[in-house]
């Protein structure tokens, strides 16, 4: 997935070779399209007004090749990624419904190496959660359904015993989850903990999930606030439903700047789901 520079300095100390390309294009031009500072560079009135055509242009030549692979018979191949944390499997049931719709496109899965950002040029979708604010600002989605909520505890621990969970049932407990500010449903449902659970301990994690937070989990034999897809994910805990009428979306994502013919499938499964 790329990422784009808006609003802010680029840097090019490191990339000389970018340097010169940009040099001999505004020598052609005979236009300015970058501020040089010693902090980076940033677009001129001139730059900005270029940036929006060669968009345009490199988006032609994008669909152009997506013609090209169907008069000739090839598939577009879209790559989706998946790991531990991001699991593909709650697409691939749909994927099997409607890929017969979909015969100029090739679905790859590849494996997910680390965090996904929207540089990650390791795929092109992935399935994951997302919010209003998500799509908003990052990626594009094509909802598919809603993860809910549980509780993940060792076997020895006092809430193992339940078949659900009420609220009030984390009272003094000490609970792990997200800090506030990445995730809206995390948020709300932190304040409807808090609410009927006064005295709970929550324990904030660095960010977003991973597998140390499950081995935290379990080291420190706390309880984790868990989700649908990870319910299984760490082999010495059980997670217990929790009852709440919040859920998290979860959907194919696709970053804002994908390329067109990535762009191109998330329109064409929209319209199929």
């Amino acid at each position: 997935m790329n990422n784009s520079s808006r609003g802010r300095p680029l840097s090019l100390t490191a990339a000389p070779a970018v340097m010169k390309q940009i040099n001999k294009l505004e020598q052609e031009l005979g236009v300015a399209l970058f501020t040089r500072t010693s902090t980076g560079v940033t677009l001129t009135p001139a730059g900005k007004g270029f940036k929006g055509y060669a968009e345009q242009i490199v988006n032609l030549v994008n669909q152009a090749l997506v013609a090209s692979h169907q008069y000739s018979g090839q598939r577009q191949v879209i790559r989706l990624s998946t790991s531990l944390m991001y699991p593909s499997a709650p697409f691939m049931a749909t994927q099997n419904q409607i890929k017969a719709a979909l015969p100029n496109y090739q679905l790859t899965v590849t494996q997910l190496s680390g965090e996904p950002t929207s540089s990650n040029r390791e795929c092109d979708i992935m399935i994951g959660t997302f919010d209003q604010a998500t799509t908003r600002r990052l990626v594009v989605a094509v909802p598919l359904g809603a993860y809910r909520f549980g509780i993940a505890v060792t076997s020895d621990h006092p809430l193992a015993h339940h078949s659900r969970l009420a609220l009030n049932d984390l009272a003094g407990q000490r609970l792990l989850m997200v800090p506030r500010g990445i995730s809206e449903k995390n948020d709300q449902l932190r304040d409807a903990i808090e609410t009927a659970a006064p005295d709970v301990i929550i324990e904030g994690t660095h960010g977003r999930y991973n597998l140390d937070v499950f081995n935290r989990a379990t080291d420190q034999n706390l309880a984790l606030l868990n989700l649908t897809p990870w319910q299984d994910l760490h082999p010495n805990l059980v997670t217990v439903p929790l009852d709440t009428p919040l859920t998290v979306n979860y959907g194919v994502l696709a970053s804002r700047q994908a390329p067109q013919p990535v762009q191109d499938f998330m329109n064409r499964l929209r319209q199929l789901i």
